[in-house]
């Protein structure tokens, strides 16, 4: 009986993810996803057996949407169009069971509510399946089967007929795109959307119909999936840092000022985690929330009491004395992805070399799990990671990350994009820099690389880049001797002023200026000026090769020292907590 080759995946993936104005819609669109491919792999066991898998081998991490499988030929047709049935159907289940919810809420709806719902979650809509299937006679004809079906699949995909939407109206505020719900009785769906912020808990709806969803977004923000698991603000993200000290320095002041923020929102609190020093949003930890615009927006309270609105100022300030700080308003998010996982996987020669990836991909995933929290962890599919993290702690998590990939993978790399936003700055656009990271990262000859966009509320964007040996421990050294204070901060805008000048020079003269700011910075502290220097020249010469040079008059300028300058400025800005 001769077996053949399937692949099965299915879209739209990143787009999906990506319309989200919180990270508690990011969390559910990837949850989303993760329960469509399920359906699929589930139908391929039922089908064919659980050994009919090749990728992925396990259940530990988040099912990815493309899925490979020795089925008999003769199934291949049979067990392709079950999958994409089983996936339409679990999609159908999560719609439904989301519309249930929203009832159960007690939404206006009629007929013109339902009519836009059943356009936009109709199974044609927005979901392509896609599978194809090749013979494979022989075990030694696993390469040219696996060439042979993603070439079909490819086809396959590229020969979709898009259906145009008819959509009208005020449109939604996560895609931009599609028609907001609403009703005959509204003619407006911002008028809708601000009675439904009425019925809701505050968090959930911006108020005066400044957040409108569609029917995906409903589903993300109200469906039982996005009720599974708690997935902290980004806000919460970025205090993280700040609330693990005040549990440690000032658990009298933290539960002060718990108090008075229980008092000030009286009925319009809720608690976004199971911690009785601080079980609520990370928001409140921030001076600037507690102010009359931004209480109303966020928690719909209207008019404070001015007394209890001092007084958990007051708390929040004396939180803030305490631990001799306040939370850092900047978080990052994180890409990682493996490096020429295509290129690995069509240079396996035999089906056990394929499960032999997907085992390593497998306990890569185990591992991240045990790396970042829940919470934190949007996406973990093997290959590729999606998680938040406060502003002092992305660098080295990405770069733990990657050091454990190369290890699982006995030597396979992984590059990582990073973006530091504002916890106010819109997450679909942060998402968008973390992306633009990710490519920068990938255009590094040989790859093995992590990007920083930087992107402050001063509206000033930085990005730089490094292969991860050239970096090795050199960030969080530079890092240590600004927080230590061995180093002036000076030292790193010092460096950049005279980068554009000191990147043209030959590698002495430029560890001598190097050398030059480092004496004329450091501090009695600093006990290693000298290798110091050494260690930042060798980055930097590194840097030469790894960032694109610049022309100027017909001249090719590496830029090594001015990307080592980026570097000093942002390990500045993550001692000071962001900053500026």
């Amino acid at each position: 009986m001769t077996d053949s080759l399937l692949l099965f995946t299915f879209s739209p993936v990143q787009s999906f993810i990506a319309e989200a104005r919180r990270a508690a819609d990011l969390y559910a669109g990837s949850r989303i996803l993760v329960e469509l491919a399920k359906a699929a792999i589930e139908q391929i066991e039922k089908e064919c057996g659980t050994e009919a898998l090749i990728y992925p081998v396990s259940r530990n991490g988040d099912a990815p949407n493309k899925i490979v499988a020795r089925v008999p030929s003769e199934k291949a047709e049979t067990v392709g169009r079950a999958a994409s049935e089983a996936l339409l159907a679990r999609w159908s289940k999560i719609a439904d069971d989301a519309l249930e919810e929203l009832k159960r809420c007690r939404f206006p709806m009629d007929s013109v509510w339902e009519q836009i719902w059943r356009r936009q979650t109709g199974q044609d809509y927005l979901w392509g399946v896609f599978w194809a299937a090749a013979r494979m006679p022989n075990e030694a004809d696993y390469p040219q089967a696996y060439r042979d079906a993603s070439r079909a699949l490819d086809a396959v995909k590229h020969s979709r007929i898009f259906v145009s939407a008819d959509e009208h109206d005020l449109k939604d505020s996560l895609s931009g795109t599609r028609e907001a719900l609403r009703t005959a009785d509204y003619k407006d769906a911002k008028k809708y959307w601000a009675d439904i912020a009425d019925k809701v808990k505050p968090p959930e709806i911006r108020p005066e119909g400044r957040e409108r969803l569609d029917a995906f977004g409903a589903i993300k923000r109200f469906g039982p999936i996005a009720k599974q698991q708690t997935f902290f603000s980004v806000s919460t993200v970025a205090a993280e840092d700040f609330l693990n000290d005040a549990r440690k320095k000032a658990a009298n002041e933290l539960v002060a000022h718990q108090q008075a923020v229980e008092e000030l929102l009286q009925g319009h609190l809720h608690p976004v985690r199971s911690d009785l020093q601080w079980p609520y949003d990370g928001d409140l930890l921030f001076l600037e929330t507690l102010a009359t615009e931004r209480l109303k927006d966020s928690y719909h309270l209207a008019r404070p009491d001015e007394g209890r609105l001092k007084a958990a100022q007051d708390s929040l300030r004396a939180l803030h004395k305490r631990v001799e700080r306040s939370p850092s308003p900047y978080y990052a998010i994180i890409f990682l992805d493996g490096d020429s996982m295509g290129e690995w996987i069509s240079s396996c020669r035999t089906e056990g070399e394929h499960r032999e990836v997907s085992k390593k991909l497998a306990d890569f995933a185990d591992k991240v799990n045990t790396i970042v929290p829940n919470g934190f962890r949007v996406y973990n599919g093997g290959d590729d990671v999606l998680a938040l993290a406060p502003l002092s702690q992305a660098l080295p998590l990405a770069q733990r990350l990657a050091i454990e990939f190369n290890k699982i993978t006995e030597g396979r790399a992984a590059s990582a994009g990073l973006a530091i936003a504002h916890h106010l700055y819109p997450l679909n656009a942060a998402l968008e820099a973390a992306r633009e990271a990710e490519k920068i990262a990938k255009q590094v000859e040989g790859k093995a690389a992590v990007a920083v966009r930087v992107i402050k509320r001063s509206g000033e964007t930085v990005t730089m880049r490094s292969k991860w040996d050239s970096m090795g421990g050199l960030f969080d050294e530079l890092l240590g001797h600004f927080v230590e204070e061995r180093l002036s901060s000076r030292f790193a805008y010092d460096l950049i002023e005279r980068a554009h000048i000191i990147t043209a020079l030959p590698d002495d003269p430029r560890k001598a200026t190097l050398k030059q700011l480092v004496e004329r910075h450091k501090t009695a502290r600093m006990t290693d000026p000298n290798g110091l220097v050494d260690r930042l020249s060798q980055w930097a010469q590194a840097l030469d090769k790894q960032v694109p040079p610049e022309k100027v008059d017909d001249r090719e300028i590496l830029q090594g020292c001015a990307e080592f300058g980026r570097w000093a400025v942002f390990a500045r800005f993550v001692a000071q907590g962001g900053g500026e």
